[in-house]
Order: structure tokens, then sequence, then C-alpha cells
């Protein structure tokens, strides 16, 4: 890891590293409830419940409720109350229903208080969030957005590159009996994995629905093992997994992910829209660019001489791909994650801007700030933020991924 030791790469890392910071510190950052406050005697910690619960979620004590159906978190005469640097939610208007703070320049002090901790540092958008809050929340949106979303495309383009490049057209073979039960099973995993979230959650979740398919996929696939005790059905056909994936990857390719993340979003409006969903869309739309990166350099290892050495002292074809053969395919393919990462946080910022993000974050991500910012153009301090904060978040990670393609 002697990259990181590159003096050209130092404020790409310091970016990034800050940006980890926020994500992690968000709650003790920004927070609209006090992290401890002390009210007749009793000590309570509201504002750090929200990491592990959600915020909106009545406490189950009478005062602590009647403050939060009041909107008096910060008006409340507390014996003893301490609140985060930025004392206002993201995503939360941070008034009472007759308190009207719109549009407030950076500085600003929330109107309803003269004490000056309760400043909006960045000042607040047309419909009064908070813009530093805002920015903090962003910042947690946008590390899950990039991580998750390329984990998955990263995972999903590893297996079918490594199957297509290590195996091609006439390697990879599966039993009759196994093929006879996998395919009739597709479509009944498709409807199951459409039926199951809407009988165990009452509504369609996109998440729920594809590990159903991939759990009743692996269950016929395990139940074809039953099958080859008959000799008849123990005959392996082979698969042209070479052809099949690389037309696959041409389809996703030729689409633009941008437009059919858009159109699936369109469709899942007011049913499963929220962010588990964007960042899923975008990782099932991210994996051919890993998959041809892998097949490429699994097409060069699994010619060279160790693999056929490893072959000759009889070591099976998966021993020989993960221990072997994918190692040395993978080391280059951490580029690709590299530049995934920004094109999945660009993508989800994207769709925020566009009104197609999950709307429960509005106002709680760099996008839906500057879609906010887009009512009025005139104040610089609602876009300048958020905007200065994806593109200082692309280049360092470009950067790392440059850098990451120069050294072998």
């Amino acid at each position: 890891m002697a990259w990181l030791k590159d003096k050209k790469l130092r404020p790409a890392l310091w970016i990034l590293g800050i940006l980890f910071f926020v994500a992690l510190a968000r709650d003790v950052l920004s927070n609209g409830r006090p992290l401890y406050c002390k009210i007749r005697g009793e000590h309570f910690f509201p504002g750090l419940r929200s990491v592990w619960k959600d915020a909106a979620l009545p406490y189950g004590h009478p005062v602590l409720d009647s403050i939060q159906q009041r909107f008096l978190w910060r008006h409340f005469d507390y014996d003893a109350a301490v609140f985060a640097p930025i004392p206002f939610s993201a995503g939360e208007l941070p008034m009472s229903p007759d308190t009207t703070v719109l549009q407030a320049p950076p500085g600003s002090i929330h109107p309803t208080r003269t004490d000056k901790k309760y400043r909006h540092w960045l000042g607040t958008d047309v419909t009064g969030y908070d813009v530093a809050a805002g920015l903090v929340s962003g910042a947690r949106i946008a590390v899950l957005t990039g991580a998750i979303a390329m984990g998955l495309a990263f995972a999903l383009g590893l297996v079918l590159g490594a199957i297509a490049g290590f195996w091609g057209d006439d390697r990879l073979g599966i039993s009759r009996g196994r093929l006879w039960l996998v395919l009739p099973g597709i479509p009944l995993a498709w409807f199951y994995g459409q039926a199951l979230p809407l009988y165990f959650l009452g509504e369609k979740n996109l998440l729920y629905s594809l590990g159903s398919f991939a759990a009743i996929i692996a269950l016929f696939w395990g139940l074809g093992a039953l099958f080859q005790r008959f000799s008849i059905l123990r005959h392996r056909v082979v698969i042209p997994a070479d052809l099949i994936i690389m037309r696959m990857a041409e389809v996703f390719t030729s689409i633009p992910g941008l437009l059919a993340i858009i159109a699936f979003a369109a469709m899942l409006q007011g049913q499963t829209q929220t962010i588990w969903a964007m960042i899923a869309l975008i990782g099932l739309f991210s994996w051919p660019g890993v998959a041809l990166f892998v097949r490429a350099e699994l097409l060069r290892v699994r010619a060279l001489d160790y693999v056929t050495a490893a072959r000759g002292i009889g070591l099976s074809e998966w021993q020989i791909l993960f221990r072997h053969a994918l190692p040395n395919a993978l080391r280059p393919a951490y580029t690709i994650f590299a530049f995934g990462v920004a094109s999945a946080i660009l993508l989800e910022a994207s769709l925020s801007f566009l009104g197609y993000g999950d709307q429960n974050l509005h106002g709680a991500s760099w996008g839906s700030l500057l879609q906010n910012a887009r009512r009025s153009p005139q104040l610089w301090w609602i876009s300048l933020p958020p905007g200065l904060a994806i593109c200082l978040t692309i280049l360092a990670l470009h950067s790392i991924g440059e850098a990451l393609s120069e050294r072998r």
C-alpha cells in the first residue's frame, strides 16, 4: 500500500477521511434534539437515541413526547442541556408551526431564540431546512450510496465476469437434473419474489423481492442434487456462459443508466421509493463495467502456466478460480471500484436533484439541497456548499482511481 504515502494523494485522502468522519458522526454534529438534557431531576439522551431508532417514534415518556409533538426542543426550559454544534436536524423544519424562518442567510440566529448557539451557520433554503444540517446528512447518504451500491455492483460483476472469463463457452457444464429443475424454478422464484414481501410486509419492497428470488433459486439448485442420483439426469450440458453474460452486459450498457433508474423510480413511486431501493437500482445497473474488466483479466490469467500446473496436480476448477486465478485478476479491478463509487454518488445526487430520490430525505441529501436551490438561484449559500461537496468528493475518488490504475 505504498500508494497511500504518495504526497499527491494526500488531499484526496484527507477529503475522504473528513467525509467518512462526518458520515459516522452525523447525529453528534447535527441534531435538532439535545444530545443530553436534564428535566426535573431526570437525565435523558434524546439526540443520541436517533443513532439506533427513528427519531420520529414516541419516547414513552410524557414530557419528551410533549416536547416532540409541540416542536419545543429548542424552546423548552431544561435544567441542563447539551446540543450538537449544528442544533438542527436535516430534513426537519427548524421551527414550530407558527414560526416562519425561510431563506435565512448564513450566520443568522434562529428567530425564536436570542442565544447565539442556535445559529444557521450556512443559512436555510427556500423551505426552511438548515443547509449545514443537510450538508452533514448528505455525507452519510453519499457514503452509503457509494459503498453499498458499488459493493453490490462489484460482487455481481465479479461473479458474472469470473464465470464468463474463466469458463468461457465450452468449459462450464451443469447436470440435466439441475438444469431441468432450475429453469422452471425461475418463473416461480419471480412470482414468489413479488408475492412474499406483499404477504409479510403488506407492501412491495425491492430488496426483499431480490432476496426472496435469490433464496428460491438457491433452493431449487440444492434440490437439483437429488435428481442427479438418476443416471439419465447425470449427463452434463455445456452452458455458453461467456455468450450469455456478455449479451446481458451489452443490454445493460446499451440502456442509459440514469434514464433506466428514473423509469424504475417512477414505477416505484409511492411504494418502495426509498434510499435503499435507489441504491439497489444503482448497483444493478453498474455491474457490467466490473464484469467486463474481470472477464478480460481472467481470459489472460487462465492461459498462464501456473493455472495449467494447478490443473495438472488435480485441483478442481473452483479451487483454481478462487485460490489462484481470481486473486490475480482482482487487483486491477480495484480501479473500477474507485471510479464506480464516484459514479454512484453522482448518480444518486442527480436522481435527488431531478426529484426521483427518497422523498423522506428531502433537504437531507446533497441532491435535494440542489433541487431546492433551483427555486431561488440567487441564494448562493443553498447551492454552493452541496455542489462543492459533490465536486471535491468526485475529484478525490477519481484521483485515487487514477493512482490505482498507474500502479501494477
